[in-house]
């Protein structure tokens, strides 16, 4: 008599009544019962796949090298064989694609989702929503908790939660609670424990922080996303501290892209018959008139003096231009395109600065030429167009001089920027000194080694595009 009743109390507040089989989580548990065994292959690629991940340090913790050595990750991606299954490299095994054939659900790369999970912080017995669901980062996540806790995995697509629905019935721990809805929205209202979520984990790639998840977090829990910044994403951890949100840590990644209510296109002018394209990530686009004229032009060049080696990283560059320079855009090629004017790869794009007729990108030459790859050397240069092309370029140019004075250092390891998220309509006395990037519903606070003596309060970037007649 008692066990139809704590099944339907557990549907509805799962984890409410500790001891139940693991199985009354799911509707579909009656026509998908769990699947013993697996091919003694996946085991060996599994074994092999998570000894890479640990190799490379991206799985410190025991709970997560077990996780990645124990979850079956071949069984949430059937369509695939098990050496792709079980790659170990940058390799994300797209399950979902939309009508344009862009991906829209995908089983990240182990490495990434280890990092990611690490950077949660974990202990046993903790509860965690995950936003994006597929099935194996969330029995990741169950088997770094234990039985003790508890993760609620949620999509936006009806399809990926049936898919992920059956996959945690068949071969999933039964700590998997997977449900649909808006992740922009929150986790629903009734799986939301007292106090909030230990740990909140999104996805997909987030222009915006939707304010409930901070409001779900429990105070000191962590919420890991992949935040644009200027359209460059990076995984970003924070820790709740009230109502501000503290970055702990950087990984640089790519998610699929966000949908229903966090779906963003960014603003795109053409220019020159759809050969080049200016793209403004955080913000309307900005006048171009006579911009066409000034690119037929003269073109100035402009020398920064900072050299790199072969297989640099300059992703923290882009980032220090993207939250540092107003009039931030970026500079595009398109993929079907060559272009004449500028030297960017087709398909590619450049950090750049507009003012109003004017515009000024980064780019880089080699500077030294061997046959030793690493005694091969770049040079970073700027290239203007326009009336104010040279002093526009010079900006940027002190810019990438400042980054590699203040941020690469003599070590060449650049170092991350301190990160606090604010809520929205937070005024600017309020705010710790640093670059501001304002969305929709926070502001974002970037402090830069090197910027406080130059910023003694923050940037209000609204009043800096009014002054100079710049849109963005």
């Amino acid at each position: 008599m008692f066990a139809p009743a704590a099944a339907a109390v557990d549907a509805v507040w799962p984890g409410v009544i500790p001891g139940l089989p693991p199985t009354v989580s799911y509707s579909v548990v009656v026509d998908q019962p769990p699947v013993p065994g697996e091919p003694a292959e996946a085991v060996r690629l599994r074994q092999a796949m998570a000894e890479t991940v640990i190799a490379c340090g991206w799985a410190v913790s025991a709970p997560v090298r077990d996780a990645l050595r124990t979850v079956p990750r071949h069984r949430f991606a059937p369509e695939k064989d098990l050496k792709t299954a079980y790659d170990a490299g940058d390799v994300a095994i797209v399950t979902r694609r939309d009508e344009a054939g862009r991906a829209t659900s995908s089983v990240s790369a182990a490495w990434l989702q280890a990092d990611v999970i690490e950077g949660l912080g974990l202990e046993p017995g903790a509860v965690v929503w995950e936003a994006g669901s597929g099935g194996y980062n969330a029995e990741l996540l169950a088997h770094v908790v234990g039985p003790g806790g508890r993760v609620v995995t949620s999509d936006i697509d009806e399809y990926v939660v049936r898919r992920a629905r059956r996959f945690t019935a068949e071969a999933g721990s039964g700590r998997v609670t997977v449900v649909h809805g808006d992740a922009a929205h929150g986790a629903p209202a009734l799986l939301v424990p007292r106090g909030g979520f230990d740990a909140i984990v999104i996805t997909y790639n987030c222009w915006d922080i939707a304010p409930a998840w901070k409001d779900q977090l429990a105070r000191g829990g962590r919420l890991v996303l992949p935040l644009e910044l200027g359209g460059y994403t990076r995984a970003i951890t924070f820790q709740r501290a009230g109502d501000v949100l503290v970055a702990e840590k950087f990984t640089h990644c790519g998610f699929v892209p966000a949908q229903g209510a966090h779906a963003r296109a960014a603003a795109v002018v053409d220019l020159l018959d759809g050969q080049l394209q200016l793209r403004f990530e955080d913000g309307s686009a900005g006048s171009v008139e006579g911009l066409e004229e000034a690119l037929r032009g003269r073109r100035h060049e402009i020398s920064t003096g900072v050299t790199m080696g072969p297989g640099f990283y300059f992703g923290s560059l882009q980032l220090y231009a993207a939250t540092t320079l107003p009039g931030f855009c970026r500079l595009a090629v398109a993929a079907d395109q060559e272009s004449s004017v500028v030297e960017i790869a087709t398909g590619s794009d450049a950090p750049a600065v507009l003012s109003g007729a004017s515009l000024a990108y980064l780019t880089y030459v080699q500077t030294r030429h061997s046959e030793i790859c690493e005694e091969r050397e770049w040079e970073w240069y700027v290239h203007a167009f326009g009336d104010q092309g040279p002093a526009l370029g010079e900006k940027l140019a002190e810019a990438v001089r400042a980054w590699d004075r203040d941020v690469r250092g003599d070590g060449g390891a650049s170092s991350d920027p301190a990160v606090t998220v604010h809520p929205a309509g937070t005024p600017n006395h309020r705010l710790p000194p640093g670059d501001v990037v304002d969305k929709n519903h926070c502001r974002v606070v970037v402090q830069w080694p090197g910027r406080d003596a130059l910023l003694p309060s923050p940037v209000d970037r609204g009043e800096a595009r009014a002054a100079s007649g710049e849109g963005m």
